[in-house]
């Protein structure tokens, strides 16, 4: 993942005004210091979305959304960390260095996104205009791309030849050296440059964000006479380079993503043709994986957009398996999966053309459901009349359950499954106990425990909070006067961390908190900001904070004093009442 410095993370704020980037996506009212509107992230008719231009915060206090503005284009863009420093840099003309492990400088990423352009241009204009290109403009429109379907996704043609591409390239003064890196040309082992992609149908590959990182190609006919010798695959991609790494990319998702928002769920298909066809057809909300490794990254991607999957790989045995394999990983992720089944000749290109969209579109709303689909493979595979495959069947099933998060859907599978293998329900759930529970997203599940506790502990820790984020000066009273353990807010403790143990400059608090990529802390920071707690004496509140944090803390040691007390033996309860007395003491004396 990409760092980036404090010093750059500074200046990007700094030209980035908060009020100025808001107000490109929304309109807000300047009310006194601050700025109102109706917040983006939810539905209201009163507004309750302020914006600080001196603190350079949002926050909603009607959803509880807030951070700062690397947060809001996080949000509104739906880009992680690093694509939002990329994102708001761009705007700011500001030149970021990726201190990456291989330390990529930016002047190489521009340099490989100009190659990428420049490239698709050239195998843009090769499948328009070159004569040669005819049997593959032939091939296309048998397929059922038309003129402005090629025009759309830029899809171009390699020649036939060794070197047209990298001539090409090179006059446009680009080093040897960088067309390398691409990944567009290969260097023989008398280090000789060549085209990689050669009399191939090309499909550029795009981010999120529109930007060309890769390609792939598709071969349409037989070779030339010269090269039947030589083996060729259906189709080949670019290798992975400093821009483009396959797992992280969804082919089409650049189209389609706001009608997957907009629709709340996405079909997944798995080649480029896949998705052109239908998509060209009409039918928006559809992305490809691009092979049959469907990835916990690509999932990732999708789920800031919908938690609704429906799956249609090719019908073959690789097809089948690498459905699979997906249904465990969307489950691990939180997802609804609903899967297509279709017959061995069709996959969803073809389907779309000899069928139509409506047709499509039915297939999609009859999608079988995830425990249906593995059962009826299952069951494909396996005899229900031998006990030993019928165990298999069981397992197999169950380990699929076992990752569903809804407890009535999980009793209902269950409830299924043993009508279908005729296996009593409590057998089938004294097998699941046995089956070792998948692995939870500690940190998520952290985040979210934290957000929603944060409210019941003590307030002095809070108030405390918005004294040193207001007056960075009070830092050393407060590690003077506190400890990090006397903090018990969770929140608060992990704020602390950074500031006690990692000795962060609270300063950059914000962006450090952001970075850790915990929205539950910088969201918590940014409420504490943009509140009023009314402080009038600043000394008198730091002391009276102070003086109950501690007590707060000496409590929580008094209690499971008590605790351990009540359970001891008498000689060990006395050695616990003499330190129960001390610290009884010691909180009377503060």
């Amino acid at each position: 993942m990409a760092k980036f410095s404090a010093h750059i993370l500074e200046e990007i704020q700094q030209r980035c005004n908060i009020v100025e980037i808001i107000s490109g996506y929304i309109p807000l009212k300047k009310i006194g210091k601050n700025y109102k509107t109706v917040c983006p992230f939810h539905q209201e008719k009163t507004p309750s979305f302020m914006v600080n231009e001196e603190k350079q915060i949002f926050h909603c206090f009607g959803c509880g959304v807030g951070g700062n503005v690397f947060s809001f284009i996080m949000k509104i863009e739906r880009l992680n960390f690093p694509e939002a420093v990329s994102f708001l840099a761009e705007k700011a003309g500001i030149n970021i260095a990726l201190n990456t492990k291989d330390e990529v400088s930016c002047s190489v990423v521009a340099a490989l996104y100009k190659i990428n352009e420049l490239s698709s241009e050239y195998f843009f204009r090769n499948l328009a205009m070159s004569a040669l290109a005819e049997s593959a403009r032939k091939y296309l429109s048998g397929r059922g791309l038309d003129v402005q379907g090629i025009k759309n996704f830029k899809i171009g043609f390699a020649l036939n030849c060794w070197d047209g591409l990298l001539s090409f390239l090179r006059q446009h003064n680009l080093s040897d050296e960088l067309i390398l890196k691409s990944g567009l040309v290969i260097s023989s082992s008398s280090k000789k440059l060549y085209d990689r992609f050669r009399n191939r149908i090309m499909f550029p590959i795009s981010n999120r964000q529109g930007r060309i990182v890769g390609f792939g190609g598709r071969v349409f006919s037989k070779l030339s006479p010269h090269d039947n010798n030589i083996k060729q695959a259906k189709y080949i991609n670019s290798p992975e380079t400093e821009i483009y790494k396959k797992g992280n990319i969804l082919y089409g998702f650049n189209f389609s993503k706001e009608f997957i928002q907009q629709l709340d769920y996405v079909v997944v298909v798995e080649g480029y043709l896949d998705f052109i066809v239908p998509f060209q057809a009409g039918f928006k909300n559809i992305v490809a994986s691009l092979g049959t490794a469907f990835t916990l990254e690509q999932i990732l991607v999708l789920k800031r957009y919908t938690k609704n999957v429906v799956i249609i790989f090719d019908a073959d045995e690789a097809g089948q398996n690498a459905t699979l394999r997906s249904l465990d990983v969307l489950l691990d992720a939180g997802m609804n999966v609903k899967i297509v089944r279709l017959n061995n000749e069709d996959d969803p290109d073809s389907y779309v053309r000899n069928y139509g969209r409506e047709k499509f579109y039915q297939i999609v709303k009859q999608a079988k459901t995830l425990f249906d689909y593995k059962l009826e493979i299952l069951f494909s595979k396996y005899s229900q009349d031998i006990p030993e495959e019928k165990a298999l069947i069981a397992f197999e099933m169950l380990s699929t359950i076992n990752k569903i998060s809804d407890a009535v859907v999980r009793a209902a599978y269950i409830t299924q499954l043993s009508e279908k293998l005729f296996v009593s329900e409590q057998v089938l759930l004294n097998e699941l106990k046995k089956i070792k529970t998948s692995v939870i997203d500690n940190k998520n599940f952290l985040n979210t425990q934290i957000f929603n506790k944060h409210k019941t502990i003590s307030s002095a820790e809070e108030m405390l909070v918005a004294l040193l984020l207001n007056d960075l000066k009070m830092l050393e009273k407060v590690k003077k006067n506190l400890k990090y353990d006397d903090f018990k807010n969770p929140v608060i403790k992990e704020i602390m961390k950074y500031l006690f143990v990692d000795n962060v400059n609270a300063k950059n608090i914000a962006i450090s908190l952001q970075r850790t990529d915990n929205s539950a802390l910088n969201r918590f920071v940014c409420r504490i900001l943009a509140e009023d707690f009314g402080i009038k004496d600043k000394g008198k509140s730091f002391t009276d904070c102070v003086r109950k944090i501690k007590k707060d803390s000496i409590q929580v040691k008094l209690d499971a004093l008590q605790r351990q007390i009540s359970m001891s033996s008498q000689d060990g309860a006395n050695n616990l009442l003499r330190e129960y007395s001390y610290l009884i003491k010691e909180q009377m004396s503060i």
